[in-house]
């Protein structure tokens, strides 16, 4: 006598959800995680000088010379880890409204190139503020410029215009206005630095164009996107090709009935 057997399904449904947890695991490995914001806090107030690094959350952060040096520069500071809440290091500029701790000086027109030890990462957010070597009116003095690596080797870049003054003369911290396409980009490393305006529609801080160590900046609160290495994509779509398989045999033996 034949008759027919529902195929059991308490362990068919146990397996699928083990590899629908593993495709999800998978899937949350594969994004991109955004760690604590850099807030130089960790960092001990000090002038940087060009080749020096300080390093916060995985992430390197190089102090680099002006475009007109010539050869290591021992002697000018290119950098500083300041402490706003001391007046005694804000002697040769005011320190920028908003700030409310540490935050990265970078003078004479040198720049800061971040790294993650050898891995690509995503920039999020930062806020930025000029500084001007002495007292000037308000106004747009300049631009922040992004210079980017992608792992292929080949440069993106993008600009941020500097916050403007505060009521009581002080240049102000605001938010870094960063195109979100830039934003998007996936960089083995992101050079930044400062140009001045030229009153021609030019921006200019380069060695045929010195911009004679007024291009000085200020950065707090950087935060990066880590990116996850090919190989988590990878376990990312194995975990979804295995989920996959699981269904399409699961709807077979479905409408597949046993008999005996």
């Amino acid at each position: 006598m034949n008759r027919t057997v529902t195929p059991l399904g308490t362990p068919r449904r146990a397996t699928r959800a083990l590899h629908t947890i593993a495709a999800v695991a998978a899937l949350f490995c594969a994004l991109p995680a955004m760690a604590s914001p850099i807030t130089f806090e960790s960092s001990t107030p000090n002038a940087l000088l060009s080749g020096e690094s300080i390093s916060e959350g995985g992430y390197q952060m190089l102090i680099l010379p002006s475009p007109d040096t010539d050869g290591p520069d021992l002697s000018t500071a290119f950098g500083a880890v300041v402490n706003s809440n001391d007046p005694n290091t804000c002697t040769v500029f005011g320190c920028p409204t908003g700030a409310s701790g540490h935050f990265l000086a970078v003078l004479n027109d040198g720049g800061v190139k971040f790294t993650r030890d050898g891995q690509q990462f995503q920039l999020g957010s930062l806020s930025l503020a000029f500084l001007p070597p002495a007292d000037v009116a308000d106004g747009d003095y300049g631009l922040l410029q992004f210079s980017g690596i992608r792992g292929d080797g080949t440069v993106v870049s993008s600009t941020s215009a500097f916050p403007g003054q505060a009521a009581n003369g002080s240049f102000s911290f605001g938010s870094a206005l960063i195109d979100q396409k830039f934003r998007n980009e996936v960089l083995t490393s992101l050079t930044i630095n400062a140009c001045l305006f030229d009153g021609n529609g030019g921006c200019f801080n380069s060695l045929e164009n010195p911009a004679f160590h007024q291009a000085q900046f200020a950065l707090d609160n950087i935060s990066f996107n880590a990116v996850p290495e090919p190989g988590s994509f990878l376990l990312m779509g194995l975990g979804i090709g295995a989920l996959g398989l699981t269904r399409r045999r699961s709807k077979a033996s479905a409408s597949t009935p046993a008999t005996i």
